[in-house]
């Protein structure tokens, strides 16, 4: 399957031992690949994703709360070969998850190889700078994508532009997405078709007559997400002590913390919103 996107690969996964127990879940013979995304090279807020919260690193939160998910086989740092990205790798091995190296232009390719590498056949993508994902979002993509049969599936944000509008969106920086190796695969078929700003996989979700979508709704036990206005991504300093000032209200006492009691405290600190979104 897609050999050739493995030839003349220099790059590998390099494992170090993984430090969490995996969960049971629903489709033994799958194996699910979590794969945070990230580079140290940002202009806007560099070395972000190492910067210190309650004195550890912010990728380092972000793992701890993607290891809870329950269809999370392994987690792979996938960043590139930069030198300004070797600090992950030590990051990696006291984490006790793998890291991939490779493009650091062809953002892509570079998750296609990792997922190749790590005989993923299902891709759970999730950004480095969104530190707030919670595994429980990661459970119920995972579970709609399953019971769907999709070769994609997220929650429903802005950032869909041929998104139903009627659906009920979620907030930005809380993103993720599942899809099949199969699908990724498909890259070069629709690769020419994307832009710079265009992010790695819209050649799947702008694209609904060639993939099968689904999509997670902020409505249930949800609904107190449908805020789609709000975006939680760390883009910039300000965006930064937002976080710092959550994780050092929440985690010290409870490192399981949830995105209701976030939400909760933000409604009665509703001065932190200012902190959110663009400089």
């Amino acid at each position: 399957m897609a050999e050739w996107l493995c030839s003349g690969l220099q790059s590998r996964v390099r494992r170090f031992d993984s430090g969490f127990s995996l969960h049971l879940k629903s489709m033994p013979n799958q194996k699910n690949v979590a794969l945070i995304v990230a580079r140290l090279s940002s202009s806007r807020l560099p070395k972000k994703n190492i910067l210190p919260i309650c004195n550890i690193p912010m990728i380092s939160h972000l793992i701890h709360r993607v290891k809870r998910s329950k269809y999370v086989d392994e987690i792979i740092i996938t960043t590139s070969k930069e030198e300004s990205d070797d600090p992950f790798i030590d990051i990696a091995r006291s984490e006790g998850v793998s890291i991939y190296r490779g493009s650091l232009e062809d953002i892509m390719q570079r998750v296609i190889n990792a997922a190749i590498e790590a005989k993923a056949d299902n891709i759970i993508e999730i950004l480095g700078d969104n530190p707030l994902v919670d595994y429980r979002l990661i459970d119920d993509v995972a579970e709609i994508y399953f019971k769907n049969k999709s070769d994609y599936s997220a929650t429903a944000t802005v950032e869909y532009p041929k998104i139903d509008k009627s659906k009920k969106l979620f907030s930005v920086g809380l993103r993720v997405q599942m899809y099949s190796i199969d699908a990724a695969c498909r890259y070069e078929e629709f690769k020419n078709t994307l832009s710079k700003d265009d992010h790695p996989s819209s050649f799947i979700f702008n694209n609904p007559d060639s993939f099968k979508l689904s999509f997670l709704e902020a409505t249930d036990h949800w609904s107190f997400l449908n805020k789609p206005d709000l975006n939680f991504a760390v883009n910039y300093q300000k965006n930064f002590k937002l976080i710092s000032k959550l994780f050092e209200t929440f985690y010290p006492s409870n490192k399981d913390f949830t995105l209701n009691e976030i939400f909760d405290f933000l409604d009665q600190n509703q001065y932190l919103l200012e902190l959110l979104g663009p400089e």
